[in-house]
């Protein structure tokens, strides 16, 4: 239950994100205006996309080793 609902959360992050990303392309950085804010906005989507590969691969193999070192 705990890794759907953060892949709930975290494929709203990730739908959020990319539509932020999308709108800032008319915006600059400040200090570099040859580059879009897309770039910087697009941090939220990639970091999803890796939450959920960290997601999935914990639920297909969890690693326990705190249970095995106890004493």
């Amino acid at each position: 239950m705990v890794a759907i609902a953060s892949l709930a959360l975290i494929g709203v992050i990730l739908w959020w994100g990319w539509d932020y990303a999308v709108r800032g392309k008319v915006q600059t950085m400040s200090g570099l205006e040859s580059i879009s804010m897309f770039w910087g906005y697009l941090a939220l989507p990639v970091g999803a996309l890796f939450c959920i590969f960290g997601i999935i691969g914990n639920l297909v193999d969890p690693q326990r080793h705190e249970l095995e070192t106890a004493q």
